[in-house]
């Protein structure tokens, strides 16, 4: 697929998480979290999970868990059901980290009160892809952070978290990402802008 192919694909899909699903949401919708909500569809289906990170079963739902807001959900749902590589995304609002066991993909926005660094230590070695919006959380070790530029609705790309975990993103996202390094042993950040 084009790059030029590929940033149509996810701004036609942006737009339609904006024109069909928001009139059906209620009153407690986030509408910065449905734009996210659709990136996130956007990121599972261009990682590879290691094998056997769906417990050996090629039809099992991709879970993705939310842990913050209680409107999460409402705001998450026009993504339910909706397919990635075959799988059907189910969403399942968690409250600390003793609710993590069966997530794929965990979003932590940025109400939540759980330590980041206690939250990382718990997926230890656990193919999870985290995803979160704030600078403590990127710090911590998550994967994808959300941060705003000019308005618009960015990402950094943790790639060496990603890779401890056994996940692979495609050149495609990589090149709309700002790519971010953790030295180890340090929670200094070099960052790489590879989409401004």
């Amino acid at each position: 697929m084009s790059k030029h192919l590929f940033h149509s694909l996810i701004a036609a899909i942006f737009l339609a998480a904006f024109l069909t699903d928001l009139p059906r949401a209620g009153a407690r919708l986030n509408r910065e979290h449905v734009v996210k909500a659709a990136m996130i569809r956007n990121f599972a289906q261009f990682t590879r999970w290691p094998q056997g990170a769906f417990n050996g079963h090629p039809e099992r739902d991709l879970t993705v868990c939310l842990m913050g807001d209680d409107s999460l959900l409402e705001s998450f749902s026009p993504i339910r059901g909706k397919k990635v590589s075959g799988r059907a995304i189910d969403l399942r609002r968690v409250e600390n980290i003793s609710g993590l066991e069966g997530c794929n993909l965990l979003f932590v926005d940025k109400t939540s009160r759980t330590r980041m660094d206690r939250l990382m230590d718990s997926l230890q070695g656990k193919p999870v892809l985290t995803i979160g919006e704030t600078d403590r959380f990127t710090r911590a070790g998550g994967i994808i952070t959300f941060y705003l530029k000019n308005g618009k609705i960015r990402f950094k790309i943790n790639r060496d978290a990603a890779l401890r975990k056994g996940l692979h993103f495609s050149a495609n996202l990589l090149e709309l990402a700002t790519i971010v390094e953790t030295p180890t042993g340090s929670e200094n950040m070099n960052e790489t802008s590879k989409h401004q």
